[in-house]
């Protein structure tokens, strides 16, 4: 085992610290951008050697790490994660009114099928372009503003640990791990060639990418008005 690759997992364990880069200048769009550091010499040496399921792991320890990250920032400095964090205060108040209403994107699949359809096409692209290095990016500023609605509802709940558990809700959870397999296969051109790119092995892993992310899709079409209603029963609760 090589130097670099022996210290990769102790890079990793790093990852819940990456969302004190948001504090430095410029660090609202340096932090999602060198997030993927601590997961990138696990992640691409998995797409070269074709060994999705390693990189599929590690993916999701790095999206749990980051996501953990930035829950503890948020409940600790809640003022300085929802200037410091892009997005993070606008998705916060969506979801906080959607909950509190039963009204917004999560409960009507007109609107949030063309913004998911936008995010996948985009994921697509820069994972292609960037051998896998922009998508995670791009994974890291989703995964960030919804930690940090996270964090605010565990918060609002009074369950600092259980609401987070809670607020994480299924569909996406499906979708990160959909997103994460189609993007150990998408990096893999640059990452490893062109011409050992689209074996029946990549097909295969490509269509179960796919198959998660119609999951998704279902699961929130479905799910969303009475897991919203749940959420709202919670933060009740806790408000008496």
């Amino acid at each position: 085992m090589s130097a670099p690759w022996a210290r990769a997992p102790t890079l990793l364990a790093l990852t819940p610290l990456a969302p004190a880069i948001s504090l430095l200048p410029g660090g609202r769009w340096a932090f999602p951008l060198l997030a993927p550091l601590t997961l990138w010499p696990l992640f691409a040496s998995a797409v070269r050697s074709a060994a999705y399921r390693r990189a599929l792991g590690a993916g999701l320890v790095w999206v749990a790490l980051l996501s953990a990250g930035v829950v503890l920032y948020t409940e600790t400095a809640p003022a300085a994660a929802g200037a410091r964090i892009l997005n993070a205060e606008p998705y916060r108040a969506e979801m906080f009114r959607w909950i509190e209403t039963g009204e917004g994107k999560e409960n009507e699949p007109r609107r949030f099928l063309p913004e998911h359809a936008l995010h996948l096409a985009a994921f697509c692209l820069l994972t292609v372009a960037s051998g896998g290095y922009l998508g995670l990016a791009m994974g890291a500023a989703l995964v960030s503003y919804m930690s940090y609605f996270v964090g605010s509802f565990a918060l609002s709940s009074g369950m600092p640990v259980a609401g987070a558990l809670i607020a994480w809700v299924p569909w996406s959870i499906v979708r990160v791990i959909a997103f994460i397999a189609l993007g150990a296969v998408l990096a893999r051109p640059v990452l490893a060639g062109w011409s050992a790119a689209f074996s029946a092995r990549e097909r295969r892993w490509m269509l179960a990418a796919c198959g998660g992310i119609a999951v998704d899709l279902v699961v929130k079409t479905l799910l969303a008005p009475e897991y919203g209603l749940l959420l709202r029963g919670i933060l009740s609760g806790a408000a008496r």
